[in-house]
C-alpha cells in the first residue's frame, strides 16, 4: 500500500545519502547487480516471460545498463534443499548511485500508477532481492555485449579462505581467458545467505553461444589444469544455466 510505498522511497533516500555520489563510485570500475528469483504463473512458459520483458518499455530514467534472465539447465545446490524457482532476474547498474537513482525514479512512477506488476502476470518475483558487487574479469572474444540473445552461462561458488576479491578475479580472469568466455567476479554486498563479510565470491562464465560453450568445456576436459597448491580459493561444483538476453543501453 501507500505505507510500503513510502518506506521504501525513504529506503531509497537513506541510500542515496549512504552511498554518496556517483563520481566516486563509478572510479572503481564495479558494477551493482540486483538479482531477482522468479516463478512462472500458471499457463505460461519461459518464452512467455522473454517475449513479455523484452517488450517493455526500457526509458532511460528507469533502466539499467543490463538486464537478464537465467533459467535452470543443470544447477547445483546445498544439500536437503530445494529450489524453488524457475529463474533469475539480474539487473547490472554501472554503479550503487545509479542503482539507487533508477530505483528511486521507477518507485515514484510505480506510486503515480496503479502498481502493476512489471511481468505483467507471467510471472511472479520474489520482493526480498540480493545485491552484489561485480567485477569484471576476462573480457568475451567478441567484446561486451557480443554474445548471442540466448548462450551458455556457468556459475561456481567459492570459498577465498584467506584470499582477497583481487585474488579471485586473477582467478577468474585466467579461468574465463583458458575457456573463451567473459568472466565476473560477485561479492555479497546485501542479502542472500548470512556469512562472515569477504568470505565468499561467486564466478560467473558467460560464453559467445551455446556451441561455443560445448567446444570450451570439451579443451577443459581434454586438458584440466593442475591445482595450483599456492591458492587457497576453493570453488564448489559449477552450474550451468540458460542466459536469455531482455535489455542493453546502447
Amino acid at each position: 500500500g501507500e505505507n510500503v510505498m513510502r518506506y521504501r522511497l525513504a529506503l531509497v533516500t537513506l541510500l542515496v545519502s549512504f552511498l554518496g555520489t556517483s563520481s566516486v563510485l563509478a572510479q572503481t570500475g564495479v558494477s551493482s547487480v540486483r538479482s531477482l528469483a522468479c516463478t512462472i504463473n500458471p499457463g505460461y512458459t519461459l518464452a512467455d516471460v522473454v517475449e513479455t520483458a523484452r517488450s517493455f518499455e526500457w526509458s532511460e530514467e528507469v533502466s539499467p545498463g543490463f538486464v537478464a534472465f537465467r533459467s535452470k539447465v543443470a544447477v547445483s545446490r546445498p544439500a536437503n534443499s530445494t529450489l524453488g524457482f524457475d529463474f533469475i532476474w539480474d539487473f547490472v547498474y554501472p554503479s550503487y548511485a545509479d542503482m539507487v537513482d533508477k530505483r528511486g525514479a521507477f518507485l515514484r512512477r510505480q506510486a503515480e500508477s496503479d502498481g502493476r506488476r512489471t511481468l505483467d502476470g507471467v510471472a511472479t518475483c520474489s520482493d526480498n532481492v540480493l545485491m552484489r558487487s561485480a567485477r569484471t574479469a576476462a573480457q568475451l572474444p567478441g567484446g561486451q555485449g557480443s554474445q548471442e540473445p540466448l548462450t551458455a552461462m556457468a556459475t561456481t561458488s567459492c570459498e577465498l579462505n584467506g584470499a582477497t576479491v583481487a585474488d579471485a578475479v586473477a582467478m577468474a580472469t585466467g579461468f574465463g581467458e583458458t575457456l573463451g568466455a567473459g568472466s565476473v567476479v560477485l561479492s555479497p554486498a546485501f542479502g542472500g545467505q548470512q556469512r562472515p563479510i569477504g568470505s565468499t565470491v561467486q564466478m560467473m562464465f558467460i560464453f559467445q553461444s551455446f556451441p561455443d560453450f560445448g567446444a570450451a568445456w570439451d579443451r577443459l576436459e581434454q586438458n584440466l589444469p593442475d591445482r595450483d597448491p599456492q591458492n587457497p580459493i576453493s570453488c564448489s561444483v559449477p552450474s550451468l544455466w540458460a542466459s536469455y538476453s531482455i535489455h542493453r543501453d546502447n
